[in-house]
């Protein structure tokens, strides 16, 4: 019985990080007046190119740093569109993740001769911390986790403190809040954003990567499986606050974890992969309720 809590703790922490990564980027551009709708797209280029750098370069370090260039690249083009341009922000995002999954199975079929994944020994993992804390207890519990894992704790603190702490986090907040003022009183508002997107860029990255060489070695036709969503729905029920945001990706993971597990018992298992899925529609949707009746009040 222990065995399998524990392994559902561990499960709930890796599937938690690449969410609440994806969710910390997306906060940002949030807070900058960008609901950042190609968080899905962002997360899995970052994913295909982490997988292809590890597996070229047999260094997990080069593929995290390929799946961050590109993700970057990728998101610089998107506020290229909604920043400059003031094309509508849905539409742009929904064309770049269409673009980017077709894209990518494009390529895992041309530059690995599979169908629509790709899997091989030669793709290097995220190495994994084993701490020594003299206590078997603590050490199954906080140790052997990758180093994504905790720098994603590290950067929950550092993304509050960057928005509501800095200058760059006020005048941040001041272009999501009023873009026209913001420049009446001198803010860069575009160049606000574009910062802002690049950020945003770097986290989704690094959680394409935790997702594609940490959780599995591989890459799989679309295997991000929605999560850019969850981390854009998760952004809209914590209403910008990186605290509640870390509390909602843990959520997520455990349920995430939970219908993997419910698939090896008699639970059909396309039922149990919408649980995650379910549960989010219907925490946004009672926070949408609640705020209504809150503002009418």
């Amino acid at each position: 019985m222990w065995d399998e809590i524990l392994g559902l703790y561990r499960s709930t922490i890796r599937m938690m990080t690449p969410v609440l990564l994806a969710s910390l980027g997306g906060l940002i551009t949030f807070h900058a007046g960008i609901l950042n709708v190609a968080i899905e797209g962002l997360m899995l280029i970052g994913a295909f190119s982490a997988v292809c750098f590890s597996y070229v370069f047999a260094n997990a370090g080069i593929g995290i740093l390929g799946a961050v260039i590109f993700s970057v690249a990728l998101s610089i083009l998107y506020s290229f569109f909604v920043t400059t341009l003031r094309a509508n922000n849905f539409a742009i995002g929904f064309s770049l993740n269409i673009f980017v999954s077709s894209l990518t199975l494009y390529l895992t079929r041309i530059l690995f001769r599979g169908e629509n994944a790709f899997n091989s020994p030669n793709i290097k993992a995220i190495p994994e911390l084993s701490l020594k804390l003299g206590n078997k207890f603590l050490e199954k519990i906080f140790s052997g986790f990758s180093i994504l894992v905790y720098f994603s704790i590290i950067l929950t603190i550092l993304t509050s403190y960057l928005i509501f702490k800095t200058p760059f986090g006020l005048r941040l907040r001041a272009v999501g809040q009023n873009e026209v003022a913001s420049k009446t009183a001198g803010v860069n508002a575009s160049m606000i954003q574009y910062m802002a997107s690049i950020l945003c860029g770097i986290l989704c990255g690094l959680a394409g990567a935790q997702l594609s060489i940490s959780n599995v070695r591989l890459f799989s036709r679309d295997m991000t499986g929605g999560r850019g969503f969850i981390a854009l729905a998760i952004i809209l029920i914590a209403r910008g606050k990186p605290s509640f945001i870390l509390i909602m990706s843990l959520i997520f993971g455990f349920l995430d974890s939970l219908s993997i597990k419910l698939q090896s018992g008699k639970v059909a298992p396309q039922f149990s992969l919408m649980i995650p899925y379910i549960i989010s529609i219907l925490v946004l949707m009672f926070a949408v309720i609640y705020k209504h009746f809150k503002c009418t009040e």
